[in-house]
């Protein structure tokens, strides 16, 4: 069995939705449903690092206790976040949604998914890239993203350009 049958049969069994009906849509919907997609999952990756600090802090008081020193309490919490963050980043944008038939779990939530072009799967590369050039399309809070998803005829973003993406609707 390939890598694409799999996917589309664990998306079918974690999912109300049929992936085989997916279509492009270009709606105002798709757009709103990307929005809505982003802040959620980047909201799941915060709540998961802010988790991870709150622990680490516990964790560099209960340490000074024994004698470690005060820059603990500030160093340990903030790089333990920092990596979270990315490694939540990264877990959302190019793992999860390449092991569950392209989609984040947002995506799954809002029933959109990443496919090529072609109507296929994208490969790790794509997922990479798509995730890599979230440093263009985050420039000014997201906004050079979320007006190129509101003005490109596919609603695309910058890494779903470079990678001849899209983000469609499962219906």
């Amino acid at each position: 069995m390939g890598k694409v049958e799999r996917s589309v049969q664990l998306l079918r069994a974690s999912s109300s939705v049929d992936p085989d009906k997916s279509e492009v849509d270009t709606s105002r919907t798709v757009v709103g449903r990307r929005y809505l997609q982003y802040i959620i999952d980047q909201a799941l990756s915060f709540v998961l690092a802010l988790l991870v600090f709150l622990a680490c802090f516990g964790f560099a008081v209960l340490s000074t206790e024994f004698g470690a020193r005060g820059k603990v309490l500030l160093i340990v919490p903030f790089a333990a976040w920092i990596l979270t963050l990315i490694a939540t980043n990264l877990w959302f944008g190019i793992w999860y949604p390449r092991s569950m038939g392209g989609a984040t779990p947002a995506m799954r939530w809002l029933g959109l998914r990443i496919v090529t072009l072609q109507g296929g799967e994208p490969s790790l590369r794509d997922y990479f890239l798509r995730w890599l050039l979230m440093v263009v399309d985050g420039l000014f809070l997201g906004l050079l993203g979320a007006v190129l998803i509101a003005v490109t005829p596919r609603n695309q973003r910058f890494g779903d350009m470079v990678t001849r993406t899209l983000v469609v609707r499962v219906t």
